[in-house]
């Protein structure tokens, strides 16, 4: 299959450039100024053409949950909800059980994003989030890592733990021998806890950084001081700016490169869905307009907003620029997950995974391997949501 895309703005690896954008066989084959004939071209002169989106942390979308009891259904399900927001590329973030599941989907075709294997956030925790209260985790054990890795069928690519934790790195040493990425999360480390895991374990990526961490004192930087200051780990960044604020972002980014950074998403199953009162895990969650949700004790639990709204964030509020902001949405995931040579990127020979978005950062077309994953004038986005999900909403807000 061919497609033509015309715009003024395409976001390549090298730089914007104004032109066409050839697609063939699933891949980039030739970015140009020449207008191609005999083929019928789809005009998005004035829309960004951008790379998609790879979100490698992602509890669920559009009312698919990976936190759940999961069928397959519902794992193609929640790659087809990614796609209406521009997402090409994920690891789902599930609980075990969903990983059979997940699993199972990525040997199958389906339409929406590529899963590119599974991301466990846990269960070896020293903490929750701010303002949790009444919940403990169990320590890091090896065999329930073997356990778990051998339950997501070979398909775990990140598993995040609190590294301080006794026997942690006992944990991150089978991880790193099975080719897997180490997070660093839910921890309660002081600044030197994480120079010292570094140092002895390596830690690949911070999980949801300046979330889940003590944070930066003028006598202890703490975990989310002390993981800025190591020069060899990337980072997660949930840029909704109710996790983190503009300012604390922008100390971020004086402090490490953008080439660092990933932006996630870190939504659950009612991102994209209309706000209200939900039940999950038996509670309670309040979601809003601003795309918190929270718990009835207050706790932030997971976003309800996407990674394209975040870039949006970045671009209005923060005052990022904006390829950097491609980057971290794309390229420097797919730099993280080592498949930057397949995607990530608008390129000659690499997969034609690509978002059309507007400047109000609404996407109007997803290709996923040069075909056609979501497009805003011809697919019904509440025939791709979940709309059982809509039936754990028990109140609007404020009733």
């Amino acid at each position: 299959m061919k497609s033509v895309i015309k715009s003024n703005r395409i976001y390549t690896e090298n730089g914007i450039v104004s032109g066409y954008l050839v697609l063939e066989n699933g891949v980039i084959k030739e970015i140009t100024d020449n207008k191609p004939s005999n083929i019928e071209i789809e005009d998005f002169t004035n829309k960004r053409v951008i790379p998609g989106i790879i979100d490698i942390h992602n509890h669920g979308f559009g009312g698919w949950s990976m936190t759940d009891d999961a069928e397959i259904k519902d794992v193609k399900g929640f790659a087809h909800s990614l796609a209406t927001v521009g997402v090409t590329g994920v690891l789902p973030t599930a609980k075990e059980e969903a990983f059979e599941a997940i699993a199972d989907t990525m040997s199958q075709s389906y339409v929406g994003a590529n899963i590119y294997g599974m991301h466990s956030e846990g269960p070896f925790w020293a903490r929750g989030g701010e303002k949790t209260i009444g919940l403990t985790w169990p320590l890091p054990d090896l065999e329930e890592t073997k356990r778990l890795v051998e339950k997501a069928k070979g398909s775990m690519k990140m598993m995040a733990i609190a590294p301080e934790l006794p026997n942690a790195y006992n944990v991150i040493k089978y991880l790193h021998e099975q080719n897997i990425k180490v997070a660093c999360c839910h921890t309660n480390s002081y600044a030197d806890d994480i120079y010292k895991a570094e140092k002895e374990v390596k830690l690949d990526i911070a999980t949801h950084l300046g979330n889940g961490m003590r944070g930066i004192h003028h006598r202890d930087v703490g975990a989310l001081g002390g993981l800025l200051l190591e020069n060899n780990i990337y980072y997660e960044l949930i840029a909704d700016l109710n996790h983190i604020c503009p300012d604390m972002i922008r100390i971020m980014f004086k402090l490490q490169p953008c080439d660092k950074f990933c932006l996630i998403s870190d939504s659950n199953y009612m991102a994209g869905l209309p706000t209200g009162v939900y039940l999950r895990y038996g509670r309670e969650m309040f979601s809003d307009e601003k795309g918190l949700i929270k718990n009835s004790d207050g706790r932030i639990c997971g976003s309800g907003k996407w990674v394209l709204f975040n870039m949006s964030q970045l671009e209005k509020v923060v005052g990022v620029d904006f390829e950097n902001i491609v980057k971290m949405a794309s390229l420097n995931p797919a730099k993280f997950l080592n498949i930057d040579h397949l995607t990530g990127s608008i390129k000659v020979g690499k997969q034609a995974d690509i978002a059309i978005i507007d400047d109000d950062f609404n996407c109007y077309k997803t290709y996923v391997k040069g075909e056609v994953a979501f497009d805003k004038k011809s697919d019904d986005v509440n025939s791709i949501f979940n709309q059982e999900a809509l039936s754990k909403k028990v109140r609007e807000l404020n009733s």
